[in-house]
């Protein structure tokens, strides 16, 4: 991929070399090195040894909608429920929550209910309180583990998130998130490609968020363009050792914006570090293409929102590959709480076949309208869907792009290509046993053009939300799914000439599990941290 014809826009031409440099290829895997030295494996949650704590409600409300009707995410019409604190916690809970709890040897594992890369969990959410029943206004920390939010702010803060993300609607909001990403605890495995994974992982419990959310009849906006050392400073972070990359407000739509508070620190917090002995290794690449893609100033923001309008219409393409009819998607009545104690990471497919009504459900439900910020239209998307078919009933093995704005499925050549789906999934035979894998690839040039270096990160997040949506449809169906890694050029040539000019950016196998899963339930508060910083 030849360098964006507008390298330094907002990072640019950093953000590509990134994505070059961090590419899988057959070579690149065997020469890499390195070692996972377990002596300085970062704890798996964030939390503060200090600062006032606040425990949520264990008993809370559950999001009931059909899995399905939330994961379209359509404005709501009827009026708002009250922000209570049960809400709160139900929300947050089926975002980051813990579902299952292993033992291994001496130690214990603690499972998610969203998909991470290794199981590493590197999100963390910060709830911005302005207005919820029993909860004082302020900034805080939500701990998954023992299930606790630490105030770290006091004061009404949605003026400064409103000018941060410039976005004036905000001053109707209730509350907002910001997700950050503490980047040791993926790269002390990952390594550079770690970035990459940010957003994959932070993407998934986006995913959540916004069907929960929709779930619970709550206006919810992702913002991915915003001020970054205000929202890095409102939460308390480095912006390098973690780092803020999303932000979503739940607005109200009426009523005025009341005063911003006076600024009240609560008093010293203090958390543990993130790594246990020598600190946290750092790699450049990631660090120069992080900053790189920063929004500095209000009007930073304000001009790469208007450029977003240019990218409607993306997954266009022409006219190549035979439309093939889909029948009209499967319905179910799983509710959403249900569906998210159920999902897990597919560890054997079995080699049945699916039917095409899951298949048309999937591919509605996971590539539907996304209310953010870099779409011009939420039924625009940046991400440009190519599928290997190797078992679903009516609908011929072979490789497939998908339309989103239009609901079309094109094959582009018949054939079995279960082994080149395991190769191309670094030769892991999920991606060969499995019904069908999804490839969602990326026109980089075009968004480098448009939203520079900070487009990157747009892409990679819609990328994790887009499998995070698959893996929620997926198993609504009575289905599994599991997020692959890839050779990221030899995937983009399979599926030339369609493909050609576009980039990898997720994986996701879909099928039935070789066995009986076991679904999670809810686990709040379910271990206390050491007393002193590991």
């Amino acid at each position: 991929m030849p360098p964006s014809s507008s390298a330094g826009k907002w990072g640019s031409d950093i953000a590509h070399k990134y994505h070059e440099s961090t590419k899988h290829s057959y070579i690149s895997v065997r020469m890499g090195s390195g070692f996972l030295d377990f002596s300085n494996k970062p704890y798996p949650f964030k939390y503060y040894v200090t600062g006032e704590k606040l425990q949520l409600p264990r008993d809370f409300e559950k999001p009931e909608s059909p899995a399905l009707d939330a994961l379209l995410c359509r404005k709501p019409t009827k009026p708002q429920p009250t922000i209570s604190t049960s809400l709160l916690a139900s929300l947050l809970y089926f975002t980051a929550g813990i579902s299952r709890v292993e033992r291994l040897g001496d130690h214990y594992l603690y499972f998610r209910v969203t998909p991470a890369t290794g199981a590493l969990h590197s999100t963390e959410l910060y709830p911005v309180i302005s207005m919820a029943e029993g909860l004082e206004a302020g900034v805080y920390h939500f701990d998954p583990g023992e299930f606790v939010l630490t105030r770290l702010r006091r004061g009404d803060f949605k003026r400064l998130l409103s000018l941060a993300v410039q976005d004036e609607s905000v001053l109707r909001s209730r509350f907002g998130v910001v997700f950050t990403a503490c980047g040791w605890r993926n790269a002390w495995k990952y390594r550079e490609r770690s970035y990459r994974h940010w957003f994959w992982d932070g993407g998934a419990m986006v995913a959540n968020f916004l069907a929960v959310a929709c779930s619970f009849g709550l206006d919810a906006t992702l913002h991915v363009g915003f001020e970054d050392g205000a929202v890095n400073d409102l939460v308390g972070v480095d912006g390098e050792d973690e780092a803020a990359f999303a932000v979503i407000t739940v607005n109200d739509g009426v009523g005025a914006a009341g005063a911003e508070a006076p600024e009240r620190v609560s008093g010293p917090v203090e958390a543990v570090p993130a790594a246990r002995i020598g600190g946290p290794v750092k790699y450049s690449l990631i660090s120069e293409t992080h900053s790189s893609t920063m929004l500095r100033t209000g009007d930073d923001v304000a001009a790469w929102k208007k450029s977003a309008g240019l990218l409607h219409g993306l997954d266009g393409g022409g006219d190549s590959g035979l439309p093939v009819q889909i029948p009209q998607p499967a319905t179910t009545e799983k509710r959403l709480w249900e569906v998210i104690l159920q999902r897990g990471s597919t560890r054997k497919f079995a080699r049945r076949s699916i039917g095409a009504p899951q298949l048309s459900a999937i591919l509605k439900y996971s590539f539907g309208p996304l209310r953010v910020d870099f779409l011009p239209d939420p039924s625009d998307t940046l991400i440009h869907p190519y599928l290997i078919v190797n078992a679903v009933e009516g609908i011929p093995s072979g490789c497939y792009r998908y339309m989103p704005s239009t609901g079309e499925l094109r094959l582009l050549r018949k054939g079995q290509f279960r082994e080149a789906a395991g190769y191309l999934c670094l030769e892991q035979a999920l991606g060969r046993d499995a019904s069908v894998v999804f490839f969602n690839m990326a026109d980089l040039d075009k968004v480098f053009e448009v939203l520079g270096g900070r487009g990157y990160r747009a892409v990679q997040l819609e990328g994790g939300i887009r499998l995070g949506r698959i893996y929620l449809s997926a198993y609504s169906l009575g289905l599994g799914a599991t997020g692959l890694t890839f050779y990221d050029d030899d995937c983009v040539e399979f599926f030339s000439p369609s493909s050609e000019g576009l980039e990898m950016v997720t994986v996701v196998a879909i099928g039935h599990p070789a066995y009986t899963p076991r679904p999670g339930s809810i686990r709040a508060g379910v271990l206390k941290h050491p007393a002193k910083a590991l």
